[in-house]
């Protein structure tokens, strides 16, 4: 009896604790990813190891030897698709994938597909993932198609019992489109982007592109090389050619192919699992802070409007009150302060992680950042030191956290004068931890025009100007990249001019 009243003191006890029920919070650490999930089962370990694999997978097809570049992905795994779907502002999806200032991160729901021809939470993830790998190891002007067709190649992977991996399987969500509505003409689907499209010709846009992208990968004949000379021409920035140009009897005689390769049994393949090297997956139990927190801090950083962030800042204060002993909170906290330009307390918060833990990078950020706008206002040479300090402190904290690098450089320019070769190599280092990350694209753009490496400039801005998804960025970057255009044409010139043209041959 005494044995039993113990038991239940000790449970009651655990109860009372705060935050006790948030410790259902589970993380699963591999080389390329760490994935969070309310409760720790096969679905944790699983999605990890599936995730590595498909890592592996695009790094042996294209032949990328740098496994330890770039920040790790974090993929969170919520409870119910109404979560997901309140966090991203959208009631039809199942899961999404952006970018942070300090991360690479994917939201999606634990449930299963309901159906045969429905978008699977993980297709969406392989989907998104590949946008992420193809910025990150060979970014470029693809045209919108290919940017499509290309993550839709890889969406669909089977993982058999044998440990292997299958690819190239028709994604069945995309079949109704081709079949019933037919595939997209590809006079259009070379000629524009994913803008504007309704729910039924997205589909036969998205099935076309994954359609000739399939067609492309398996295919070595003439018509394969010619896709391939098209690509090319398009990277390397060949003036403008017709599309027809490329092909034999012009995309009509193209899309001829493409109709009657549907019509036959398509190939997929398979890396079989004695050819994959994934690491080691660790399971752990989540601080229960952070894991009190996860929700909330997905709210932070997923680019909430200003009207949002007062919430935001409440419900982050009123968890944070509950885990007093928590750096991490106070760190979490003092970030969602700056964000909502309450600077008093995002300084007082910071320095309070600070003093429970030395280490936190973020804290010594946002304590970076409040000192660095105190001193640009006041411009004294102590309020400048200070803030330096600070930048340097986060840096040292972590020195794979790109906020303390970009910082270092924002400093710099900030101050004035001439810029520092470390201000740069900052900034660009920052960029390559997250190249998916369009604010350090843009940053490290302009940074190279500051140079007068106005080419290498315009291409790094590539990604994003050719990018098959319109938005007020993508016309930015095409407004920017015309500028630098026109100033590497004029600086080529002027260079020209003063070398002088080689006489003409006799």
């Amino acid at each position: 009896m005494r044995m039993w009243a113990a038991l239940l003191l000790g449970i009651g006890w655990m109860m009372a604790l705060p935050g006790t029920a948030q410790a259902a919070w589970w993380q699963a650490k591999s080389r390329h990813f760490t994935v969070y999930s309310e409760g720790n089962d096969e679905k944790l370990r699983g999605l990890a190891e599936r995730l590595e694999k498909f890592d592996f997978l695009l790094r042996r097809l294209h032949d990328v030897t740098d496994p330890e570049q770039g920040s790790p992905v974090q993929v969170y795994l919520l409870s119910n698709d109404r979560k997901v779907q309140k966090l991203a502002g959208n009631p039809n999806i199942g899961g999404f994938y952006t970018t942070s200032d300090r991360s690479a991160f994917a939201v999606l729901a634990r449930g299963e597909k309901t159906g045969k021809f429905d978008f699977g939470a993980e297709e969406i993830l392989f989907h998104e993932y590949t946008h992420h790998f193809m910025l990150h190891h060979f970014p470029a002007a693809y045209p919108a198609w290919y940017v499509e067709g290309f993550a839709e190649f890889f969406s669909v992977v089977k993982f058999p019992k044998s440990g292997a991996i299958e690819f190239g399987h028709v994604p069945m969500a995309r079949l109704p489109g081709l079949v019933l509505g037919q595939p997209y003409p590809l006079e259009y689907l070379f000629a524009r982007d994913t803008g504007d499209l309704s729910r039924r010709d997205g589909d036969r846009y998205y099935g076309t592109a994954w359609l000739l992208t399939h067609f492309y990968q398996y295919n070595k004949t003439q018509r394969g090389k010619e896709i391939a000379s098209y690509l090319a021409d398009l990277v390397r920035g060949v003036p403008d050619r017709s599309p027809d140009s490329y092909f034999e009897g012009g995309l009509a005689g193209l899309e001829k192919d493409l109709r009657a390769y549907m019509r036959h049994r398509l190939s997929a393949s398979s890396l079989k699992s004695n050819e994959m090297k994934i690491g080691e997956i660790v399971v752990s139990p989540v601080d229960p802070a952070q894991g009190a927190l996860v929700e909330d801090e997905l709210r932070l950083i997923n680019h909430p409007n200003a009207d949002e962030l007062p919430a935001i800042v409440t419900a982050i204060r009123a968890t944070a009150a509950q885990f007093q002993d928590s750096a991490y909170a106070a760190a979490l906290l003092a970030e969602a302060e700056w964000a909502a330009e309450e600077k008093d307390a995002a300084l007082a918060d910071a320095d309070r992680a600070i003093a429970m833990d030395a280490r936190s990078s973020r804290a010594h950020a946002v304590r970076a950042q409040v000192l660095l706008e105190r001193a640009h206002d006041s411009d004294k040479a102590d309020d400048w030191k200070a803030a330096l300090t600070a930048i340097v402190r986060a840096n040292r904290a972590d020195t794979e956290d790109p906020v303390p690098l970009a910082l270092f450089y924002r400093y710099h320019a900030m101050r004035g004068g001439k810029m520092p070769d470390l201000g740069y190599d900052g900034l660009y280092k920052a960029f390559t931890l997250l190249p998916q990350s369009p604010d350090y694209r843009f940053n490290v753009v302009r940074a190279m025009a500051a140079r007068g490496d106005y080419a290498t400039a315009s291409l790094l801005l590539d990604p994003i100007a050719y990018s098959p998804h319109a938005s007020n960025m993508r016309e930015a970057a095409i407004r920017l990249k015309a500028e630098l255009d026109g100033q590497a044409a004029q600086t080529s010139a002027e260079k020209a001019k003063k070398t002088g043209n080689p006489a003409p041959a006799p």
